[in-house]
Formats: structure tokens, sequence, C-alpha cells
């Protein structure tokens, strides 16, 4: 365990000792908030528990509230690992997450988890949530622990425990303190859970910085523009999905955005049309990265008038990025904020770097005449019929010109004649038909991208990041 002096927790102690009683956080559905001496002493009282216990790592499953949150900082200044999990899932995924880790931990949940090996409850009177004790599967008190480890979202596979070392921490933060020229006077709104990068990044561009953060996960237009008008944000990064949900809140109330002065858009392109809509009524700067949890941001671009809103911008300072293979091909990026690794999957980290150190995303894209990037979609996801390469975003560009579509999965369908044809599900909010949709396809797509079933639905299931859940789009028809 630490003495109590790493980087990271240095640089919150600074901050927080000239910010006093400025709040640090707030509780967007209470109105609760934690001043930053309020955040350090709480922070503190949690370390000093800790430091009796022989866990090297602290998973949290489900979005900790106010009273927990300080619990993360405290990680930081005993030198330990923690492991935000999301609690919307099933139990068993759950419970094999935790035991893929490598060390003993300590795990605080509001769930009964239920077959827990040699689980050992404790009352811990500081924290005011269900806490027990597990044993991980390789229990190797020897092995080195990072700050974070952040999860994908399994989506489309096995779940990946990313490491972030506090140096590593801190110069993601630095990268997104000087892009967004974030200041101790910013207001940050978030929606994004801690267990997600997002979530993350939203929190500690304010402990670093002095800031304010405003959390108001879970995501509901309502309570965001609640958020809006209560508390006049500055500043927020938005996965695409939340943009394109708050997309008629924004174009029809031109006033709701004013007190931002920066927007970014991030996790996913938006679509370049909104981009210009957004443009031509913005009083504030709007930007769109293009990144992963892996590398942290990769591109950033700040659209203005006149400037192609189809592009993800250049490669920003201390990164690299490469297309593999002759013009289209896999994104490959080499970073200065790139993680840690995979904790205690070291063959599988390897394996997702090339040999000479570019981490390969699995997206597609190309770069344009002027070295910007254009995103062409995950590369797992394209698929052939009768021959013919699909690439999902193609024709998912194309269905979100329809007026009322608000957002939509183009997905393959196994065909024993054409080995897969092309399935569509949309969410729409009034009375667009799949008639409507197959004759815009087809005046605007060649005829093997013509989709052959198309589903309507209210709204796409979503990854608690606040994505699009697309394997459960695929699973739901």
């Amino acid at each position: 365990m630490s003495n109590g002096s790493t980087p990271l927790w240095d640089l919150f102690n600074e901050v927080s000792l000239v910010q006093g009683d400025k709040p640090a956080i707030i509780q967007n559905a209470t109105g609760e908030s934690l001043s930053y001496s309020k955040l350090r002493c709480k922070a503190v009282e949690f370390s000093e528990v800790l430091n009796l216990l022989p866990y090297k790592a602290i998973v949290i499953v489900g979005e900790p509230d106010l009273n927990l949150l300080p619990i993360v900082l405290s990680a930081a200044q005993l030198g330990i690992s923690c492991v935000p999990l999301s609690d919307s899932g099933p139990i068993e995924a759950l419970k094999e997450l935790i035991f893929m880790l490598p060390v003993d931990c300590l795990v605080l949940s509001t769930l009964n988890l239920p077959s827990l090996k040699e689980e050992k409850r404790l009352r811990i009177p500081s924290l005011n949530c269900y806490s027990f004790v597990s044993t991980g599967r390789l229990s190797n008190q020897q092995v080195s622990v990072p700050y974070l480890v952040t999860h994908s979202s399994g989506s489309t596979g096995r779940p990946k425990p990313i490491a972030i070392n506090q140096a590593t921490k801190i110069t993601r933060t630095q990268q997104s303190i000087r892009l967004f020229g974030v200041k101790p006077s910013d207001v940050i709104l978030s929606v994004s859970p801690l267990h997600h990068s997002l979530g993350q990044r939203h929190f500690f561009l304010a402990v670093l910085t002095g800031a304010t953060l405003v959390k108001a996960h879970p995501f509901r237009v309502d309570k965001w523009i609640d958020a809006v008008r209560t508390y006049r944000p500055s500043l927020a990064i938005p996965v695409a999905t939340h943009l394109k949900i708050l997309k008629k809140s924004i174009l029809s109330t031109p006033h709701l955005l004013e007190s931002f002065r920066l927007l970014v858009t991030s996790s996913a392109p938006a679509e370049p049309e909104f981009k210009k809509q957004i443009l031509d009524s913005a009083s504030f700067d709007f930007w769109e990265i293009y990144g992963m949890t892996e590398t942290a941001c990769a591109t950033a671009i700040r659209y203005s008038f006149g400037v192609d809103t189809a592009h993800l911008g250049l490669a920003i300072a201390g990164t690299e990025i490469r297309i593999s293979g002759d013009g289209v091909g896999e994104i490959e990026v080499k970073s200065d904020c790139l993680c840690d690794g995979y904790w205690g999957q070291d063959e599988r980290w390897f394996t997702s770097l090339t040999p000479d150190g570019f981490f390969k995303s699995g997206d597609l894209g190309k770069l344009n005449q002027d070295g910007n990037l254009i995103y062409l979609g995950r590369a797992n996801e394209s698929f052939q019929t009768a021959g013919l390469m699909v690439n999902p975003l193609d024709v998912e560009k194309v269905v979100l010109e329809i007026q009322d579509v608000t957002d939509c999965v183009a997905y393959p369908i196994p065909n024993p004649v054409f080995e897969n044809v092309v399935g569509l599900i949309v969410a729409s909010m009034h009375s667009v038909n799949a008639q409507e949709i197959a004759k815009h396809c087809r005046s605007r797509l060649p005829k093997h991208m013509w989709p052959i079933r198309i589903s309507l639905v209210s709204e796409l299931p979503k990854l608690t990041s606040g994505k699009v859940d697309r394997l459960a789009c695929r699973n739901s028809n």
C-alpha cells in the first residue's frame, strides 16, 4: 500500500485545498453535492479503513452515489486498483468478471451476488452499502496493480479489462484539458456511468482542474434538460447516441444550450447533416473526437462553418494514425495515452498490437487527401451478400436521411442463396412505415444493400454507456 503520496492523489489534494468549499460534484437527481473539502475528507476516511484490509483492488458494482464516489480517490491515495462494473447485466456474467481479476478484491455492491467463492461479508460503518470480500480466481499478491480497470462493453465478444495506471490517467486528463481548455470555472455535465471511460473522463476533468461535475446518470431527455437549465453547464462530452436522442429538443429550442462554451460528441461519429444543423444554431464550440478506451482521443476536430463534417479530423499531438492495407482498411493508432494493457490477459493485449506498437482498433476507415480520418464502421460488422460487401454504416446513413427516423441498425440475415441479405431495425418518432423506408433505400442504395426485412421500434436497445447495443438489435430479429 502507498504512504499516501501518489501522483494522482497529490494533484487532487492540491486542487482540493485551493477550491475548498466550492462544489466538486452535484447529483442532479437529488440536488445533493460534495464540496472539494468534503470530497477530500471522505476519501481520507475511506483510505484509513481500506489501509487496514489486505485487498489490492476495490470493485464497485453499479453507479456509486455521492457517499461512495470518494472511494475512487481513496484508491489513488493508497495505490490500489479501482474496478467499476455495471450492475445491469446477468449476475453470472458479473461474477465471471470479478473472478477474472488476478488479485483478491473488496466488492462493494447493493446487489445480492450469491455463491461467490470464499465469500466473507463485512460491515464497514463508513460504507453505506452492502459489502463483502471475494477472493480472486488467480490470487497473486505479487502482481502489479493498475489504478483503473475499465471493461469494454462486451457487445461483440468477451469484455476486455483495460488497465490504466495513475501516470497514464494523468496524461489522458491533461490531453483533454489542453484540447478543450478546461478551467476551474467550468461546470461539466456527465450522463455517462462511472464504469464507462467517458464517465471517468468527466470525473477526472473536474477533480484535477477544480471544475464542478454535475452527474445526471442515467440519461433521460427531461432530466438532461432540467440539469442544463438548473446548473447551466459550460462543457459536456455526450456519446453520439445521446445527441441523436436530444436532436429534436436541441434544434427546436435555440436557447437551450446557451450556457455551453463547448460541446463534444464522441464514441461513434454523429451524422454529418445533424452536425451541420447544430453549427447553424450554435453559439458554442462544437467538437468531435474519435478514439477508444485503449487509446483515449486519437483525433479531434473543432467544426466551423464551411468545414467538411463528414471526417473526424487529424491525429492530435502525441498520436499517430494509419490505415492497414491500401486505401480502406483497419484504423491503427499509436499514442502516448495508450492504456497499460489488459489486466491479467497479457497475450490478448499483445495480439491487439502490431509489431511496431500500433493498436488495432477493429474499425474500418480511410484518410482523405489532407490526412483527415473518415470512419467507415466496425470491421467485424461488414458482411457479404451475393459476393458483394455490405458495410452497415453505408445503409444506416441513407436511412437516417428520412426525417422522422431517430436511429437504425443494419445487420446480416443468413440466406441459403445469397449467403446473407440485409436486415434493418429502425427507431422512429412518428408515422414512418416500412414501405417508405424500403422505397427510400431503393432510390439511394445499390441493389445488394436493399433491406429485405425492416422492423420498426420506438427505441433501440442501449448499452449502459448510452451507445446502441448492436448485438441485441440483431438478436431481437
